[in-house]
């Protein structure tokens, strides 16, 4: 895979985000079949851009391969909401570029720390990229 940039989602990458954020869904077997009986969990949310948080990953075609969203929670705390990358293109550093960004840009806004609530099967990536484990939370189909 060629070098992978990441940059600021606009209004223009949504249809991109939106086919990456079902087939990424999709590509978990453990998560498939609860989502396709929820086709409303595989939709993004109108307003999925309104925060600006958004960041895309791009090769160098400047083909989108994958996207995060953050949130400010409490002070100081910012919430990884999405963390998606086209199929095609995982395990190949997306994910990692993404979670790098993100983190920088925390950094810069003086962010002390980062939250995610991940579906077990990611844990792995998580921990490989400095997230710790916390409570155990109930999520609307699984515990995470």
């Amino acid at each position: 895979m060629s070098a992978i940039q990441v940059r600021n989602a606009d209004a223009q990458d949504v249809p991109a985000l939106a086919r990456i954020f079902r087939a990424a869904s999709l590509s978990n077997a453990g998560d498939r079949d609860v989502l396709l009986a929820h086709p409303g969990a595989l939709a993004l949310s109108a307003d999925f851009l309104a925060g600006g948080r958004t960041r895309v990953a791009t090769v160098a075609d400047g083909t989108v391969v994958g996207f995060a969203t953050t949130r400010p929670t409490d002070p100081g705390v910012l919430e990884l909401d999405d963390l998606f990358v086209d199929p095609d293109a995982m395990r190949k550093g997306v994910a990692r570029q993404l979670i790098h960004r993100v983190a920088t840009d925390a950094e810069r806004e003086g962010i002390a720390r980062i939250e995610v609530t991940a579906n077990p099967h990611a844990l792995g990536f998580y921990y490989a990229v400095g997230f710790v484990v916390g409570a155990r939370v109930d999520t609307e189909f699984s515990p995470a």
